[in-house]
């Protein structure tokens, strides 16, 4: 289990980070945390790791009190940083066996979990090859098993997903369900949102450092029924401040080269929608209409688009 209660950190130089947030994952849960760049995620997870001390709060990890009892809380959890470090020169299994030992594994018993794992990740061709020579895939595949091999209590994944081909995204799924199912309490910070909506029991969206709504996909998803999300792609950038004029738009934002706009569920919205971002200088390329998501959810909440311009 994964106990957060009031964590407060806050920068000097830039006032931002995060304030009173406050959450649990239980024992078999997967909790979904979502927030854009800047939203306060990478401090939280940094505190979450004993890497960084709040201002103020509490945490613990399976009992654990993560300020007063560091090592304790390390040993029972898994940590998967964004863009994990390597000893480059090392091979990929020196790597890994030297994070398993370090959380205490006997030799034995590190090559058994390690054997397996690299098996079941793809990478047992690959073992003995230089890290410095892996794909960025490689990298975040051997992060996922330096993170589950000594079989924590507690796992905490930064954006595991990205950059994993789609079986290993499959394979990454499927271990993270069964690590659920014999009581593993899963944190996962991502914004992919097809994964949160899949794999979490619940999600939490954090809004410029503070936690604005926590809830089942379904339970917020269904928050927002009567609304339409239409997706275009354009061939060059369009100012589309009118588009705010057209009735029944509600929301737009931008994810790369695409509009996306939060429109009224109603008979002619798309053809409104059309006309006003030809209207604007706009040359559609492509045109989605989705059914709402968990990013319509965010920006329902927040004026604000989940995922940066850069998607």
């Amino acid at each position: 289990m994964i106990e957060v209660e009031n964590i407060t950190r806050r920068y000097k130089s830039s006032g931002r980070g995060i304030e009173g947030v406050s959450f649990a994952v239980g024992s078999g849960e997967v909790f979904g945390l979502m927030g854009p760049n800047g939203s306060g995620k990478s401090t939280l997870l940094r505190v979450l790791s004993t890497a960084m001390a709040p201002d103020g709060g509490t945490f613990r990890v399976d009992g654990a009190d993560g300020l007063r009892e560091k090592r304790k809380a390390r040993a029972a959890m898994g940590l998967m940083v964004d863009r994990p470090t390597h000893y480059g020169d090392l091979s990929g299994w020196a790597n890994a066996y030297l994070f398993a030992r370090a959380y205490g594994m006997e030799e034995k018993e590190a090559n058994a979990a390690l054997a397996e794992l690299f098996d079941y990740f793809g990478l047992a061709e690959y073992r003995d090859d230089r890290v410095k020579t892996y794909s960025y895939g490689m990298g975040k595949k051997l992060g996922l098993i330096e993170a589950m091999a000594h079989a924590p209590r507690a796992l905490i994944l930064d954006e595991p997903s990205l950059g994993l081909d789609y079986s290993s995204q499959l394979a990454y799924e499927a271990k993270v369900r069964e690590l659920a199912s014999n009581g593993v309490a899963v944190l996962l910070a991502s914004n992919q949102v097809d994964e949160v909506e899949a794999l979490c029991d619940r999600v939490a969206f954090l809004h410029r450092g503070r936690l604005v709504e926590t809830g089942t996909p379904e339970e917020l998803i269904s928050s927002i029924k009567g609304i339409r999300r239409i997706e275009a792609t354009l061939r060059n950038p369009v100012d589309y401040a009118s588009l705010g004029d057209v009735a029944g738009v509600e929301h737009v934002t931008t994810e790369g080269c695409k509009l996306v706009l939060q429109c009224e569920d109603r008979a002619g919205i798309v053809a409104d929608v059309v006309a006003g971002i030809v209207g604007a200088g706009g040359d559609i390329t492509d045109l989605a209409v989705r059914r709402p998501s968990l990013e319509d959810v965010y920006v329902k909440l927040t004026g604000e688009a989940l995922r940066d311009a850069e998607g």
